[in-house]
């Protein structure tokens, strides 16, 4: 794996200077070290770096956070706060930034390898699930139902579905699950997410784990349906009745 290049954001040159070398024996690449904030817009503009390591509090008019700030509104990159400041007033400003980490001084080592690990890993995963709603949007069209199209993660990895063979599709252990006649395919998207994007005329959230295609009901005995083909019982929420039956009779 290609060693992540890492800028540091540090106004006291013996704290960079250690920094810099524990990166380099844990194998990591360094950027490049500077000190104030307005350096450290400037070099991710020159470079973009994978990981920042950014002081709270900077020489100058900047502060870290500031910097965090105005760097994330043009760049993707997770930035992790080093500080000397554990208390509430500091920690409450900072994770407005949405940081990826938060490191108190004096730390060890493995306390800054644990932390740029963990950012690596969120950072990665937080792109796979954007990568995958931005397909979603990108392939669904509302425009023509007969080509309404959902992408979902199979073995072989994304791929369309029409939405007109989908049963029902059910959130369960923090996963989206598509039902097909013979098949069962995950979505890289929660259940809110998948309601906003289906036509409302044809599929219904009946509670609140649940989002059914009214084509596929079987059997309609309320608060039970079952789903034509699989036979599956669902539980319909009592506020969604008279929506159902006002659907269903359409």
């Amino acid at each position: 794996m290609k060693p992540l290049k890492i800028l540091v954001v540090e106004d006291e040159v013996i704290v960079a200077t250690d920094i810099e070398e524990t990166l380099l024996s844990l194998d990591y690449q360094v950027q490049k070290t500077v000190a104030t904030g307005k350096a450290a817009i400037e070099e991710v503009e020159r470079s973009l770096p994978d990981i920042i390591l950014m002081d709270i509090m900077l020489k100058g008019q900047m502060t870290g956070i500031e910097a965090a700030r105005i760097i994330c509104q043009k760049h993707n990159v997770p930035i992790i706060y080093l500080t000397a400041n554990a208390d509430l007033a500091t920690i409450e400003k900072a994770k407005v930034s949405l940081p990826y980490g938060y490191i108190v001084k004096p730390f060890t080592d493995k306390d800054l390898q644990t932390n740029i690990e963990i950012a690596r890993f969120k950072f990665e995963n937080d792109l796979k699930h954007k990568m995958e709603s931005d397909q979603f949007n990108k392939f669904f069209k509302m425009d023509d139902s007969s080509e309404n199209e959902l992408i979902v993660e199979s073995e072989s990895g994304l791929e369309k579905v029409k939405t007109e063979n989908i049963y029902y599709v059910e959130q369960s252990g923090g996963k989206c699950i598509v039902h097909l006649l013979d098949e069962e395919l995950q979505i890289g998207l929660t259940i809110k997410e998948v309601e906003s994007q289906l036509d409302e005329k044809k599929f219904l959230k009946v509670n609140s784990d649940c989002i059914i295609n009214l084509d596929k009901i079987f059997i309609q005995k309320l608060p039970e349906i079952i789903i034509a083909d699989k036979m599956t019982v669902i539980i319909v929420d009592e506020n969604k009745f008279e929506r159902l039956q006002a659907l269903s009779n359409k």
